[in-house]
């Protein structure tokens, strides 16, 4: 018999939850009833962000009389690995094979995530998920393995963005036309203090209007839009989007020959997912603000769009601030996408024999060395320790039993 038990250390919530920057840690167990030969045993830790719909194509066949129009589906995929970090515990890829006594064998691992990683997501035609897979390769046989998911959220502070703290201001010039007749010009303004905006904040907007045209506004609306766009790169690359309201306001218009000046706000929902635009292209989320006049008749509305980037932390205007430190445990649990696995504590058992170097020579380079990206900063409440084969990111602790191995 032979058993893998997979286990990640929580957040202090209690929750299989993780930023950036953070260190994953967790031990993975193999219990043995008796000797037993494996090739080798390995941790992976993945994430990736993955789109997909469908589409109905026609297309025509043949000629004359044998002529035919038939329907196809195509399926449209795109997929973006964020993190594909492995490391043997022992063993190597395609490697001699190893004779493991009897007995629980343990293992703690710990693996610094990536500064830059999407958070996970649940939408209509995509994903983003991560997970720790621990696998353990039997030569002649099916590989046993186990797999335990876990969430990524942000706190991206909008302040280390100085192009969000730009102010921007917009005008729309239009005439109405009727048949042969053209009204005065309508002049409508639109600014707003900055683009950045954090959950739960409420944003000014200013809009002027000089109407010398003969057509009411009859109302203003504003609405905070959410678009989220689905990349393909099979069969090929295309981009389809979803947009949706997500907040809406009314304030007052202007009257034909008049002009008005109108302070307004537009309160952002406190229950909302973050843009991700700077991190995830497959399926990437962005926000904007309409500003819309409502007119008499039957003449198009003049609108007026703002992009905006919704973050954690709003906008500070102070010459000094700090990033803010939030403990794992204090932050809001999203919904779930995946039911936690509950397993039962084990005792830590200590090693009883040093890794041989074979086990460590082999292990794979961390995520930002195989990227040559520089190496993250150390996170504030724990300081990364290179492991005993100077691979950075990942600490292995030693197996609990001796092993021999077979060539």
């Amino acid at each position: 018999m032979t058993k893998i038990n997979l286990q990640l250390e929580p957040n202090e919530s209690g929750h299989l939850v993780y930023y950036p920057g953070h260190f994953l840690k967790g031990t993975v167990a193999m219990t043995l009833d008796s000797v037993k030969k494996f090739r080798g045993f390995h941790v992976t830790i993945y994430g990736e962000a993955r789109a997909h719909w469908t589409e109905t194509r026609s297309r025509t066949t043949g000629t004359g009389d044998n002529r035919r129009t038939e329907n196809y589906t195509v399926n449209f995929e795109g997929k973006e690995v964020y993190l594909n970090s492995r490391t043997y515990l022992f063993g190597q890829r395609g490697g001699p094979t190893f004779e493991i006594q009897p007995g629980v064998h343990r293992y703690e691992f710990a693996c610094q995530l990536p500064e830059r990683l999407a958070y996970t997501a649940e939408l209509r035609h995509g994903s983003i998920r991560y997970h720790v897979e621990a696998v353990l390769d039997i030569p002649w046989s099916f590989d046993k393995e186990t797999k335990i998911p876990f969430t990524v959220v942000r706190y991206d502070d909008l302040n280390f963005f100085p192009e969000l703290r730009i102010p921007l201001k917009y005008e729309e010039i239009k005439t109405f036309c009727c048949l042969f007749c053209k009204s005065g010009p309508f002049i409508m303004t639109v600014a707003m203090p900055y683009t950045g905006l954090a959950v739960g904040q409420t944003v000014n907007i200013t809009i002027d209007y000089v109407n010398k045209s003969d057509v009411n506004v009859l109302h203003t609306r504003l609405k905070l839009k959410r678009t989220i766009s689905y990349t393909s790169h099979t069969p090929e690359h295309k981009t389809r989007t979803d947009t949706e309201k997500m907040a809406e306001k009314m304030t007052q218009g202007v009257k034909g020959g008049d002009t008005n000046a109108i302070e307004s706000s537009l309160d952002i929902p406190q229950t909302m997912m973050c843009s991700n635009g700077r991190y995830c292209q497959v399926v990437s989320i962005s926000y904007a603000v309409e500003i819309e006049a409502v007119v008499d008749g039957c003449s198009t509305n003049p609108k007026i769009i703002f992009p905006v980037e919704i973050g954690s932390v709003p906008i500070t205007f102070d010459n000094q601030f700090t990033q803010p430190q939030v403990p794992i445990g204090q932050i809001s649990m999203p919904q779930m996408p995946f039911e936690q696995p509950s397993m039962p504590a084990a005792p830590i058992i200590h090693p009883s024999a040093p890794v041989p170097d074979e086990y460590i020579n082999d292990l794979p380079p961390t995520f930002e060395e195989a990227m040559n990206m520089p190496k993250p900063e150390s996170t504030p409440f724990m300081q990364p320790q290179p492991s005993q084969s100077g691979n950075f990111g990942w600490n292995i602790g030693a197996p609990s039993a001796p092993v021999n191995e077979k060539q």
